[in-house]
C-alpha cells in the first residue's frame, strides 16, 4: 500500500472510487469507507516531500500515523500481510497479516531517518483525519503461547541432550578444563542467538536454546566437581 501522486495504490493499482462508476482502477471489495479514507490520506499525503521525516512537524507526523493505521485496517479487511510504503520518511513498513483483538496493542513506530529534522516542511493542505481506525486492529499478531512454549521445550530437550553427549568426554577426560571449553563453545553461540530473541518463530527456539544450554551447564558443573 502506497501513495501516488495523491491517489492510493493497493497491490500495485490504484483505488477506483466507491460504487459502479467508479472509473480506472478497483477498490478489491474493500468498504466504501476504507476506500474513501484512503484515497483522502493519499491526496493529503501528496503534500508531503518523500523522506522529509515526521519529526517536528504535526501534520507530517499525523500523515505517517494515518497512514500506518489505515494499512492496518487494510490488512484485516483483506485477511493478509500488507506492505506499507510510507510517504513522509519514504520507509518500507512490512506488517504481518493483522488480526482483530479485543485488545490491540499500539502500532509500532517508524525508525526515523537522518538526523531528525528533515529536508523541508511540507506544503500546506488539507487536514488530516487522525482518529482511529474504525475495525480493532493490531500491527502484531496474538502471541502463540501454545504451539511457542512446546517448540521451546522440544528445542531444549535437543540441546539438552546433544551438549551432555558431545561435552561428557571432555569432562571424563579433563575436568573442570573440559567444563571450561564447553562454556567457551556455548558462550560464542550467545551472540547470534541474542539478535534473533524477538525473530517471530525463531525467538522460541532461541529461548528453548538458552534453557537447554543452561541446563547442560548445571549437570556437567555438578559431574565435574
Amino acid at each position: 500500500m502506497r501513495a501516488d501522486r495523491g491517489r492510493a495504490v493497493v497491490a500495485g493499482v490504484a483505488l477506483a472510487e466507491p460504487g459502479p462508476d467508479g472509473g480506472e482502477g478497483r477498490t478489491w471489495g474493500l468498504p466504501p469507507d476504507l476506500v474513501d479514507a484512503l484515497r483522502e490520506w493519499a491526496r493529503v499525503a501528496a503534500s508531503v516531500r518523500v523522506g522529509a521525516g515526521p519529526s517536528g512537524d504535526p501534520a507530517a507526523d499525523a500523515i505517517s500515523r494515518r497512514g500506518r493505521q489505515l494499512a492496518a485496517r487494510l490488512s484485516v479487511e483483506l485477511a493478509a500481510p500488507v506492505d506499507y510504503w510510507d510517504p513522509v520518511t519514504g520507509h518500507r513498513v512490512a506488517l504481518r497479516r493483522v488480526t482483530r483483538t479485543p485488545h490491540p496493542p499500539p502500532v509500532p513506530p517508524l525508525p526515523r531517518s537522518g538526523n531528525g529534522h528533515g529536508g523541508g516542511a511540507p506544503a500546506a493542505g488539507p487536514s488530516v483525519e487522525e482518529a482511529e481506525p474504525t475495525a480493532v486492529t493490531a500491527a502484531a499478531e496474538p502471541t502463540p503461547w501454545g504451539v511457542g512454549l512446546t517448540l521451546a521445550a522440544l528445542v531444549a530437550g535437543v540441546v539438552l541432550l546433544a551438549n551432555l553427549a558431545l561435552a561428557a568426554p571432555l569432562i571424563t577426560g579433563l575436568g573442570l578444563v573440559g567444563l571450561a571449553v564447553d562454556a567457551a563453545v556455548v558462550a560464542g553461540l550467545v551472540p547470534a542467538l541474542w539478535l534473533n530473541r524477538h525473530v517471530p518463530t525463531w525467538r522460541w527456539a532461541v529461548y528453548g536454546t538458552f534453557a537447554g544450554t543452561g541446563l547442560a551447564l548445571v549437570v556437567l558443573a555438578v559431574a565435574a566437581f
